[in-house]
């Protein structure tokens, strides 16, 4: 006669095995599906800084700089044009602190973006774009492992996002 007070050894093993059987299945697609999500957050902070610094410019009538790798890879700063030349020009600009500057903006881990040629995309207080180093519409990639997110910037300020690199 069987006792009902537990379950026995061979049932607690097939319930554990079934368990790490789901695990072993749900994990990887946990893990794809963080890898995705820190994709396209960091691109959409990517956007929402430039938007909001072309905001900034139109309602404050300055010119922005929107400065990438600044102050360091991987990392942008959107920074105010104070029409002082050797505060836009020095080269500790992306740490010195201005009135408008942006906080620093670091990419998740192991998300890399790639701005094309441009090291810099610049609006003026009109909202109008212009990249230093490359040309307007500039797309910029951004990549974790073997995904990839496209922004594309136009010269008026419209942002459009895309899954595949535009021609």
């Amino acid at each position: 006669m069987r006792s009902e007070r537990g379950y026995t050894l061979f049932e607690l093993l097939i319930a554990v095995g079934l368990i790490g059987v789901l695990s072993a299945v749900a994990l990887p697609v946990f893990l794809s599906s963080n890898a995705l999500n820190d994709l396209w957050t960091s691109s959409e902070h990517i956007g929402a800084l430039i938007r909001q610094t072309r905001l900034k410019a139109i309602t404050q009538n300055k010119s922005y700089i929107v400065r990438f790798d600044c102050p360091a890879e991987n990392q942008l700063r959107a920074l105010v044009v104070t029409g002082d030349v050797d505060i836009d020009t020095a080269d500790d600009r992306c740490t010195l602190e201005q009135d408008g500057d942006s906080a620093i903006m670091e990419m998740e881990t192991g998300v890399i973006y790639t701005p094309g040629d441009a090291t810099e995309l610049q609006v003026t207080g009109r909202g109008a774009f212009t990249a230093t180093g490359d040309a307007i519409p500039l797309t910029i990639s951004v990549t974790y492992g073997d995904a990839a997110r496209y922004l594309t910037v136009s010269a008026t300020g419209q942002i459009t996002f895309s899954d595949t690199a535009p021609e």
